[in-house]
Formats: C-alpha cells, sequence, structure tokens
C-alpha cells in the first residue's frame, strides 16, 4: 500500500513539473519523504523543482531554492551514489547559480559514472565558454556532438564558440545544422550573421 501511494504521489509530482506548478511539486515530493524517506526519486524530482525555481530575479529566493536542490541532490547521491544525472542535475542547480567550478566538477562525476552523455559534455562546454576557455569548449561541444550527431543544441553552442573566435564559416555552418535538426535557438543569429552563407 505504501509503495502505491509513493508512486502516485511522484506520478501527480511529474504533470506539476509539465503543468510549471513547481512548488505543489515540491510538497507532493515532501509528502512521499515523509512516508518513505528512502526513495531517491522524490528527493530527486524535488531538487529539479528547486533548481526551476531559481529563476535570477530575487537572490534571497534563489539563493534559498539553490540550497535546497544542493541538498535534495546530496541525498539522492548518499541513496544512489552512482546516480549519474544527479550528479549531472546538481551540476546543473551549481551552474543556475553562476558556480562554474562546482558544476565541472559534478559534471565531471557524471561522466566518470557515464561518459556516454551527450547533454553532461554540452553543459561543460557551456562553463567553460562562460569561462572564457574557448578550446575547452570547442572540443566538449564537439565530444557530445561525437556521441549524438543529432544533438542540435549542441551545435548551436559551437556555433555560438566559433562565432566568440570570430570563425563566421563555422558558426553559420554549426547554427545551420541546428535549425535543420529543429533547434531554433539559432535561427535569429544565423539569419543576421549568415546570409551570403
Amino acid at each position: 500500500m505504501k509503495a502505491q501511494t509513493t508512486k502516485v504521489l511522484l506520478d501527480s509530482a511529474l504533470v506539476k513539473k509539465e503543468q510549471l506548478k513547481f512548488l505543489e511539486g515540491i510538497k507532493l515530493c515532501e509528502e512521499v519523504i515523509a512516508i518513505d524517506s528512502t526513495l531517491s526519486d522524490a528527493y530527486f524530482y524535488k531538487a529539479g523543482f528547486h533548481t526551476a525555481l531559481i529563476q535570477r530575479k530575487n537572490a534571497r529566493e534563489d539563493y534559498a531554492n539553490y540550497k535546497a536542490a544542493i541538498q535534495s541532490y546530496n541525498k539522492v547521491i548518499q541513496l544512489n551514489p552512482k546516480h549519474a544525472q544527479a550528479f549531472f542535475f546538481r551540476g546543473g542547480a551549481h551552474d543556475a547559480m553562476g558556480f562554474l567550478d562546482e558544476a565541472l566538477i559534478d559534471y565531471m562525476d557524471a561522466i566518470t559514472l557515464n561518459e556516454k552523455q551527450s547533454e553532461v559534455y554540452n553543459s561543460m562546454g557551456v562553463c567553460y565558454a562562460k569561462k572564457g576557455k574557448i578550446m575547452l569548449a570547442l572540443s566538449h561541444f564537439e565530444k557530445a556532438i561525437e556521441i549524438d550527431t543529432t544533438y542540435a543544441k549542441a551545435y548551436s553552442n559551437l556555433g555560438n564558440v566559433y562565432d566568440m573566435k570570430r570563425d563566421e564559416v563555422n558558426a553559420c555552418k554549426n547554427w545551420k545544422k541546428a535549425i535543420t535538426l529543429g533547434y531554433l535557438g539559432s535561427q535569429r543569429r544565423y539569419q543576421s550573421k549568415c546570409k551570403q552563407q
């Protein structure tokens, strides 16, 4: 009976995620944790809700959500030390607050557990680009694409880094590939910078 109740509550929490009702999702996760404090999924979902609430509008609220997210991801990792996604998403929480070195440490831990995660390499590339380490960013975006040749956002980010290097040909080529794969986040840059391409 307990397992059925927690499953129903977690399923309801996922619905709240789709509805962007993050505070309601947190409450549902807390109910699950009150029933069974060993369910790592409850902590994982709760952490995700807190991370989604980091909006960079109210520093106090953002920091509170960041701390709650980190605490929940830590609990997931304590319960399941090989949970690569928990390391990846904890890195995302660090990144959302601008703690890039901490993010990179978690991303490396995620890769250590599963090296075939294109999203992690992409996120590492973004961190390196933010830190101004262009060559490291390029190599991580390229690794993401090597793992998943249809990963449109990695092509877009690769284009952005080539643009930072003032390499318009490669920037346009990668933005075009991202658009072809359905990622429209590159469309405005491509249209404004690649008219002759």
